[in-house]
């Protein structure tokens, strides 16, 4: 907490290199909704929906290294998106943009309160509303009061405990078992699973990928960690990280599947008893206790974090004069109490699933997608026709949601932004070779 500059408590002291990039980028992506909601998509699509969950990740990853590349080499210099975005357009479309990022990332804090609640549930006994409040305690005095000091100083610590869960629980469990024993019980109690030509598989892995790539693409704490690594090292960093984000939901997914060989199940709530009940070593049920925590306060925190320093320095910043860096920093610590606070009613009046919450804010993410792309590899300024097509989408895709299916509506959205943005760069470009010739 013993910040000496603002700047200090959003982007550490110094850049940092590949590795402790990656560390910073797989404390973000891990999350709460990983380890559950992974295993929540093979229990409502299959095998499949499992596997292609995790793929949407790391490609949306690998994709992201391609626009934070040309990102930083006209922008090498910045804090967040929003300095980024102030040089590519318009106040107007600005803030538009500036509101949705406030309300996405609100959303991701809350996912992962509600990641958080589901794994109390299963744990302990005592009342949801002590158990959070020390959960959001905890999250806004080593994020919000901490900084990002101390986010990498946790880093390193969570993510040896998420690698330790993730190899050595699923080979626990598959030497015990063995391999033909869970195939031949996942063919005789859930064969569905193993079906790829289902219609709900692929609409599922459709809309995910939309959601996928725009959440990626418009993410704070993404965004906010590109400009803290090294230039000429961004691309091969985020390319790493998808790679090596692969295997945790591959893994969660492997791990519930051994639980449900055996026989029937209601929701995820039951798959954790099962688990439970499984993992008889104190040791191994420990490790995936401490995995699942580790998860969840690193992406609350991140996210925190990120949202705190882009408030405070993009939408703060430009009506207020702070006449030091200290006042800077209480802005700081005083927001992260007030977001904590309303994540915290938010999520204990909330019963909602991990994977529904994901979706529900599906519409937005891509509708999302085609304007940032369109933003990231444009010269100059663009119109305010580009973000607004992304408001314009998601007002149509929430208009038809009462007569279509939630992922038709991403999908209408995705298409709508999309055919906006390309339908303007085509009457532009015309405009511009019509111009050139009269000249």
């Amino acid at each position: 907490m013993n910040q000496r500059s603002f700047k200090e408590y959003v982007q550490g002291p110094v850049q940092i290199g590949m590795g402790m990039g990656i560390l910073s980028l797989l404390a973000r992506w891990v999350t709460g909704s990983t380890i559950l909601s992974s295993p929540e998509s093979m229990v409502k699509y299959g095998v499949f929906g499992g596997i292609g969950y995790a793929l949407m990740g790391a490609f949306a990853l690998f994709a992201f290294s391609f626009i934070g590349k040309r990102v930083r080499r006209d922008f090498p210099e910045g804090l967040t998106i929003g300095d980024y975005l102030k040089t590519k357009l318009n106040p107007l479309g600005y803030w538009a943009f500036v509101f949705i990022l406030i309300v996405t990332s609100l959303h991701i804090l809350f996912i992962q309160g509600m990641a958080a609640s589901t794994l109390f549930r299963f744990l302990f006994h005592s009342p949801l509303s002590v158990e959070m409040f020390l959960f959001i305690c905890f999250c806004v005095l080593f994020a919000g009061f901490g900084g990002l000091k101390m986010i990498h100083h946790m880093a390193a610590f969570k993510i040896i405990i998420m690698f330790a869960a993730v190899i050595l629980i699923p080979l626990y469990f598959f030497v015990k078992e063995g391999i033909q024993p869970v195939y031949d019980g996942i063919r005789l109690y859930h064969p569905y699973m193993l079906v790829i030509n289902h219609y709900d598989i692929w609409s599922f892995l459709i809309a995910g990928m939309l959601v996928g790539f725009g959440q990626f693409f418009f993410d704070l704490t993404s965004w906010h960690r590109l400009f803290m690594i090294e230039i000429k090292k961004v691309p091969l960093t985020f390319s790493l990280t998808g790679l090596i984000w692969l295997i945790f939901p591959l893994s969660f997914t492997s791990l519930f599947v051994i639980v449900i060989f055996t026989g029937g199940f209601t929701d995820i709530q039951s798959i954790l008893v099962g688990l439970a009940n499984k993992i008889t070593t104190p040791f191994f049920f420990i490790l995936f206790v401490l995995c699942a925590f580790s998860a969840i306060t690193s992406t609350f925190g991140a996210g925190l974090h990120s949202l705190v320093s882009f408030i405070v320095k993009n939408v703060i910043g430009p009506f207020r004069k702070f006449s030091n860096e200290q006042q800077k920093l209480r802005m700081a610590y005083l927001l992260s109490i007030c977001i904590g606070v309303i994540i915290y009613f938010a999520t204990i009046l909330n019963s909602s699933s991990i994977v529904e919450l994901l979706f529900y804010s599906g519409n937005i993410y891509s509708a999302l997608l085609a304007p940032i792309v369109s933003i990231v590899f444009s010269n100059g300024k663009v119109s305010n026709i580009i973000p607004f097509s992304a408001m314009i989408g998601i007002i149509i895709s929430f208009i038809f949601l009462p007569f279509v299916s939630d992922f038709q509506s991403i999908w209408i959205s995705g298409f709508v932004s999309f055919f906006i943005v390309v339908t303007h760069t085509i009457f532009k470009s015309t405009i511009q070779r019509k111009d050139y010739h009269v000249n």
